[in-house]
């Protein structure tokens, strides 16, 4: 091997090595961005069912029977009709 070789084989692996470098440190910011966007997501996941459950337990706590008439088709036809 001929030290013009050993020079450019150092080269082209040290530029291997900086292309890698590269690559990772665009990796770890791109997968911070996601842990960023996840964490967001699961806090408004969790403020979601808050919200949910506080509906269910409204519409739980509620008479619906109350203030609803009996639909009667023959006598109570929709206004198209």
């Amino acid at each position: 091997m001929t030290k013009q070789q050993n020079i450019d084989d150092q080269g082209s692996l040290s530029a291997l090595i900086e292309d890698l470098q590269v690559r990772i440190a665009f990796l770890d910011e791109l997968v911070e961005q996601l842990n960023n966007q996840v964490a967001l997501q699961n806090a408004e996941i969790t403020d979601l069912k808050k919200q949910m459950q506080l509906l269910y337990r409204r519409v739980d706590a509620s008479d619906l029977s109350e203030g609803i008439a009996e639909f009667d088709p023959l006598t109570n036809r929709p206004p198209h009709y």
